[in-house]
This record gives structure tokens, C-alpha cells and sequence, in this order.
């Protein structure tokens, strides 16, 4: 059995490295924030899942499979990653046409592949070292895309 280096492990699934040097002390604050992020997220990724056309239950496995998987792959402990409002609309723009009979099932299935096409999209311009693009939005853009982002949680919130 070959033996991957850690060094390479950690690259590709840097949860591994943070539960290494996890500090028990945190456990308390980090469940607390754990259970308050499920309440908050849970019943938005619902509501955003029945946005796009979708069974609300699918919004549900797809808010908690998303916060595990960053949880493993995600270079940060203090970065939260959720549901986000202007996705329903787009997925229902993108799938609904596509549809013949209307049925959850298949409206699924598209969403589903519209998922893997924009992950496997996402890792080709990963691959292609193409995230250099971003830099070429002026400072102004990125600090009124950040200020922006900071009042609509804070509004959600309220």
C-alpha cells in the first residue's frame, strides 16, 4: 500500500491538518456556533432550495453536506459558507426550461448536474491557475463587494 505524504494530504484536505492541532477548549464555543450556524442556515437553504423549484428537503442535504465539505476541504475555521439568495432564481432559470414533465425528480437531477458542471468548471480554473482574474477587479469593486456582503448579513441578521 502506497503512503500518501501528509504534506500532500493536507494541501488537499486541510481539515485534516486544523483537527490536528485542534484545541479542546474550543469545543464548547465551536458547538454552540455549530448548532446556532444549522438554525439559522437549515431552514434559509430550505427556502432557497424551494426558490429554485426544488423540494425543500433538498435544500436541507444540500446546506449540511456543504458545511461538512467545507469543513474538510475549507483553509479556514472562521469562514462560514451558506445558502446564498441570488442562487435560487438562477437555478430555477437554468433548470425549469429544461423540463419536460415537471416532476421534482427530474428538476433534481438537473439541478444536480448543474452542480457538477459548475464544480468541475470551478477546478479547471483552479487547475489553470486562472484565479489571478479576481486580482483585476479594482480595489473599490472588492471593498464595495465586501461592504455590500457585510450589510446584508448584518440586515439578515436583524
Amino acid at each position: 500500500m502506497m503512503r500518501v505524504p501528509r504534506a500532500s494530504a493536507d494541501r488537499w484536505v486541510p481539515g485534516i491538518a486544523l483537527l490536528a492541532k485542534y484545541d479542546r477548549g474550543w469545543l464548547r464555543s465551536d458547538l454552540v456556533a455549530g448548532v446556532v450556524l444549522a438554525a439559522i442556515l437549515v431552514p434559509q437553504g430550505m427556502a432557497y432550495a424551494e426558490l429554485a423549484g426544488l423540494p425543500a428537503v433538498n435544500g436541507l442535504y444540500t446546506t449540511v453536506a456543504c458545511l461538512v465539505g467545507y469543513a474538510l476541504f475549507g483553509p479556514s475555521r472562521v469562514l462560514v459558507l451558506g445558502p446564498d439568495s441570488s442562487l435560487g432564481p438562477l437555478i430555477f432559470a437554468s433548470i425549469v426550461p429544461l423540463s419536460i414533465t415537471g416532476d421534482p425528480a427530474e428538476l433534481v437531477a438537473f439541478a444536480g448536474l448543474l452542480a457538477l458542471l459548475v464544480g468541475a468548471i470551478e477546478v479547471g480554473l483552479g487547475i489553470g491557475k486562472l484565479g489571478f482574474v479576481a486580482d483585476l477587479l479594482s480595489k473599490e469593486v472588492q471593498v464595495g463587494y465586501m461592504i455590500g456582503l457585510g450589510v446584508t448579513i448584518v440586515v439578515g441578521q436583524l
